[in-house]
């Protein structure tokens, strides 16, 4: 073959080489951002279940004189807004805690949605104003001391074995590191979030699932009555 007809075949030949180079780069670039959207997508699927909440009860401030303030506790069912637990009563002063035992789970656990240990647990126990001692607190549960998990607040309709065990060993876990850790137990604690009760305020009480008791108000402080 002459000269002349070589020169148009290595023409094509490089032309071919260079097309299959860049197919073969940009596949390769297509697959390495593929790969990255793929473990964005992870990683924003684990911040969610870390950050994410449950709104678990409110508090609505009915009135607030004479040094007393008149106050209404809804509980919600677990994962909805469909009430479970009313009850209305008046505490001493104007700030109102809401006391509440929680368990939170290692953050891994979370963010794999581990079953029970895919987010934090929590029994309410009483609210009691500033101007008395937590022990004269009103009880904000229905739950007999017999109860192994209180139904209002079981996270299956038949407590499983490691449910009730939380429960029962729940100072043990708060006081004993390894314990926690065997249980994969981040945290045991009581908590009481309290605010100044503002008459017409709403404060929904949130529960992170991998954190702890959270309370803020549902409606804007704009929105509430004007004081005389």
């Amino acid at each position: 073959m002459k000269l002349r007809h070589l020169i148009p075949f290595a023409a094509i030949g490089a032309v071919g080489g260079a097309g299959f180079w860049v197919y073969s780069f940009l596949s390769a670039k297509d697959r390495q951002i593929e790969e990255q959207r793929r473990v964005i997508g992870e990683l924003g699927q684990k911040l969610d279940r870390s950050w994410s909440s449950d709104i678990v009860a409110d508090l609505r401030v009915d009135g607030v004189e004479a040094g007393t303030m008149k106050l209404t506790f809804i509980q919600y069912q677990p994962g909805t807004e469909k009430p479970v637990f009313r009850k209305d009563f008046t505490l001493p002063g104007e700030e109102v805690y809401v006391d509440a035992l929680v368990v939170s789970f290692e953050r891994p656990l979370v963010e794999a949605a581990d079953g029970l240990r895919g987010k934090s647990l929590l029994l309410f126990r009483r609210a009691f104003g500033d101007k008395q001692q937590p022990v004269d607190g009103v009880a904000l549960t229905a739950a007999s001391a017999a109860d192994e998990v209180p139904a209002l607040y079981a996270v299956d309709p038949k407590p499983s074995d490691f449910e009730k065990q939380i429960w029962a060993d729940f100072w043990q876990l708060a006081n004993d590191p390894t314990k926690a850790k065997e249980r994969g137990v981040r945290v045991a604690q009581g908590e009481a979030p309290h605010v100044k009760a503002a008459p017409g305020q709403v404060y929904k009480l949130t529960l992170r699932a991998s954190a702890g008791l959270e309370m803020t108000p549902r409606i804007p402080a704009a929105a509430l009555p004007e004081k005389k």
